[in-house]
């Protein structure tokens, strides 16, 4: 085998120091541990240290296997061990054919993304760019297979990465045992962020960009929709209940659609649509038929989600996804004949509140008139459009005037569902429950909208040919933009 070629550049820019290291960019340069190797070992890339990981980092490989089981091996590391929960970052294989990203800081929850073999196989004979960037000051990792974004992590307080190990290729240690099977060239390290179009021109021929290059100038309608799927839509099945969840979101076909409860299931829900994945938090996600630009930093990760996506040439959308407190519980505050008046001041000490907060944070968002504003996802309560004079004959008597629907309406936003359905007798929308029907049955999901956009139809999802996997019925509003 060569000798590896070694390059590092260092420059300086704006008083700060620039770090490359590159290994195995030659063309007839590779690591070669595969099976066909006598001697299977991975490397110690001794030019990056501990400090490198401390801040922000782009990392890159490209690999090519074609072995029938990978196994758990590391590609490229600082952590010690393959455990998520030790502290560093990890890009490695996984059993069924695809690769993973970890990473954690020791003291924060770690993360994984885990595709899948489908949508980004590694092991079928093909050469493959994979890697990800390390924004430190946004808090965000973006991971790309093939030159594409396929999926945007905040990494929820995990910054330094940095270990006291060595940063390895192909192995998490020097043993033949666990080292990858296959070949590996054109490492990458730096610690600045690249962006998408960087990448791009690294990865090269490889580049996946078909999606991107097809956007058209413009697009007339957008059709959003929104799905709190219930634990991660496991609790009918790991497997089977996810299975049905993905059934449920391509018969709608939504272009953007916020995910409740992701826990997990969101990088298999994506690979199986093909859609772009960005991961706020183990709660909150946003998939798009379009590519995710920007991610923004509102309130806290587990409450609510924000992006900026491109939907053309021309156009962009500011997108949240949030999810609003559970308690208190309003079944329970109606079964007790609470006051309208309490039940409101209830709302104040957590979901409105909560909601308050998030429009503070986005006011510049919603002050952007060149962009439509969408916001849904599982409020968990109810609207004031719903119990009004007219429908106190079915709520019990209550007239409520629930103000996380009202602050809405007071910063400008409109509920698609009630434009297009204004009549809450005629069309009731009960998302909440599909399974509990022991208890109140109200609506509690949303799609809200702002900007120069009209709802031309909204409706309710909560059937499945076999059984529907959550127990809150997913909302969709198809938009015309004017």
């Amino acid at each position: 085998m060569k000798n590896f070629i070694i390059l590092i550049c260092l420059s300086i820019s704006l008083c700060a120091w620039s770090k490359e290291v590159k290994l195995y960019h030659q063309a007839d340069d590779l690591l070669d541990i595969s099976e066909r190797a006598y001697e299977r070992s991975g490397r110690v890339a001794e030019q990056i240290d501990s400090i490198d990981m401390s801040r922000s980092f782009s990392v890159f490989i490209r690999v090519k296997t074609d072995a029938r089981q990978l196994g758990k091996k590391a590609l490229v590391t600082n952590k010690k061990v393959l455990s998520l929960q030790d502290r560093g970052f990890i890009i490695g294989t996984q059993e069924n054919g695809s690769w993973m990203v970890g990473f954690s800081d020791g003291k924060n929850e770690p993360w994984e993304y885990s595709p899948t073999a489908k949508r980004q196989p590694i092991n079928d004979g093909k050469w493959h760019y994979i890697g990800l960037t390390h924004d430190a000051d946004k808090q965000e990792m973006r991971m790309y297979y093939d030159g594409r974004n396929v999926a945007i992590y905040c990494t929820n307080g995990n910054n330094n990465l940095a270990t006291h190990n060595p940063f390895r290729l192909g192995g998490i240690d020097n043993s033949q045992w666990n080292a990858f099977n296959g070949y590996m060239k054109d490492f990458y390290f730096t610690d600045k962020v690249l962006d998408e179009e960087a990448v791009r021109k690294k990865c090269g021929k490889e580049a996946n960009v078909l999606q991107d290059t097809l956007l058209a100038t413009t697009v007339p309608n957008i059709k959003i929709m929104t799905f709190n799927i219930y634990h991660g839509g496991r609790e009918l099945g790991e497997e089977v209940g996810v299975n049905r969840v993905i059934d449920v979101i391509r018969q709608v076909s939504p272009d953007v659609i916020g995910i409740i409860e992701t826990y997990g299931s969101g990088a298999i829900i994506a690979d199986a649509l093909g859609y772009y994945f960005y991961l706020r938090s183990s709660n909150l996600s946003i998939m798009s038929r379009y590519p995710i630009e920007e991610t923004h930093d509102f309130f806290k990760s587990f409450n609510c989600s924000a992006a900026t996506i491109r939907i053309s040439a021309k156009q962009k959308i500011n997108y949240l996804n949030i999810w609003l407190d559970y308690l208190p519980n309003t079944h329970e505050q109606l079964q007790n004949r609470m006051s309208p008046d309490s039940i409101v001041a209830g709302e104040w000490k957590t979901r409105a509140k909560e909601l308050n907060s998030i429009l503070k944070d986005m006011r510049k968002m919603i002050a952007d008139t060149r962009r439509p504003l969408f916001v849904s996802g599982d409020f968990n309560i109810a609207s004031h459009l719903d119990w009004g004079e007219d429908m106190k004959t079915e709520h019990d008597g209550y007239i409520i005037e629930w103000p996380t629907s009202k602050l809405m309406e007071d910063a400008g936003f409109k509920d698609s569902y009630r434009v297009v359905h204004p009549d809450p007798s005629k069309k009731p929308c009960l998302t909440w429950s599909t399974m509990a029907k022991n208890e109140l049955q109200y609506r509690i999901d949303y799609i809200y909208y702002k900007g120069k956009v009209k709802p031309i139809d909204s409706w309710m999802i909560d059937k499945h040919p076999v059984r529907f996997p959550s127990d809150h019925a997913a909302v969709s509003t198809l938009f015309e933009f004017f």
